[in-house]
C-alpha cells in the first residue's frame, strides 16, 4: 500500500485528534519519520520477542500505516510553507511599486479633479487605510475611478492606460497577499494534519519502545536501536559543551 493512501485511509482518524491533545516534536520532523520507520523496522525483526510480554500485531501494522500518512502530511505542509515563503517573498519585491502607483495615481488625479468637490470626496475615501489589504484595494479603485472619469486625467496629459495597468495590478497583488496571508494568522490545516499524524505516530513509537526497553534490559546493544540517535547525538553534544566550558572556567 502506498504512502498516499496510508495517508488517505487515515485522515479521517488524523483529523479527530483533538487540539488540546497534540503532542510537540523534540527533533526535526525528517528525523522523526526516518527514527519511527526505522523504529519499526527492527520492532518488526523482533516481534517474536515483544508479542510474548503483550505487544500486538495491530499496532505494529498501526505503525506502518500512520508513517505512511505522516510522511505524506509533512510533505504536503513543507511544500505549503514554501510556496508562502515565496509569496511572502515576492510581496517584499513588489509592494514598494505598488505604492508608488498608488502614490503617483492619487496625486495626478487630484490635481485632475481639484475642481470636482464629488471626485475628491471618492479620493479621500480611497486613501482612508493602512493596511496591505487597504492598498490592495486602493490600488483598484484608483483604477476604477480613473476609468469611470477619464476626460480631466486627458486634460493634463495623463495616460489613462495606467488606470487598467492599476486595475490588473491590484488583482494579482490580492491574490499574491492571500497567498501570504493563508496561514500567518490562523492554524494552516496542513500543518495542524501533520502535528496530528505525529501525535497518533508518537504514541505508536513510545509503546514500542516501552515494550524494547523492557524486553531488552539486558541486552544494550540491542535497546539502543530503538532510541533515536539524534537525541543521543544532541545530549552529547551538551555534555561536550559542558566539559568545555567547565575547563574554561577552570
Amino acid at each position: 500500500m502506498s504512502e498516499q493512501q496510508n495517508y488517505d485511509d487515515s485522515l479521517a482518524r488524523i483529523i479527530a485528534v483533538v487540539n488540546k491533545d497534540i503532542k510537540s516534536c523534540g527533533v526535526p520532523f525528517g528525523i522523526f519519520i526516518h527514527e519511527s520507520k526505522k523504529t519499526h523496522k527492527v520492532g518488526s525483526e523482533d516481534f517474536v520477542i515483544l508479542s510474548p510480554l503483550g505487544y500486538k500485531q495491530e499496532s505494529l501494522d498501526e505503525l506502518q500505516v500512520l508513517n505512511g500518512a505522516l510522511s505524506v502530511a509533512e510533505m504536503n505542509w513543507e511544500t505549503q510553507s514554501t510556496k508562502q515563503k515565496e509569496a511572502q517573498e515576492r510581496w517584499k519585491k513588489d509592494a514598494p511599486s505598488m505604492n508608488e502607483s498608488i502614490n503617483d495615481l492619487y496625486d495626478n488625479m487630484r490635481f485632475a479633479y481639484r475642481k470636482d468637490e464629488r471626485l475628491l470626496s471618492v479620493l479621500n475615501e480611497i486613501r482612508d487605510g493602512d493596511s496591505n489589504a487597504d492598498a490592495v484595494m486602493d490600488l483598484g479603485r484608483l483604477g476604477t475611478l480613473g476609468n469611470d472619469n477619464p476626460e480631466p486625467l486627458a486634460a493634463i496629459g495623463f495616460d489613462i492606460t495606467r488606470c487598467a495597468t492599476a486595475l490588473s495590478e491590484s488583482e494579482r497583488m490580492a491574490n499574491l497577499l492571500a497567498e501570504v496571508n493563508g496561514t500567518m494568522y490562523v492554524d494552516d490545516d496542513n500543518k495542524l494534519i501533520r502535528d496530528k499524524a505525529f501525535t497518533l505516530v508518537k504514541i505508536l513509537v513510545d509503546e514500542l519502545r516501552d515494550y524494547a526497553k523492557f524486553a531488552f534490559r539486558n541486552d544494550p546493544d540491542r535497546a539502543k536501536l530503538y532510541t533515536s540517535k539524534y537525541q543521543r547525538d544532541q545530549k552529547a553534544e551538551y555534555r561536550r559543551k559542558q566539559k568545555s566550558e567547565e575547563s574554561e572556567l577552570a
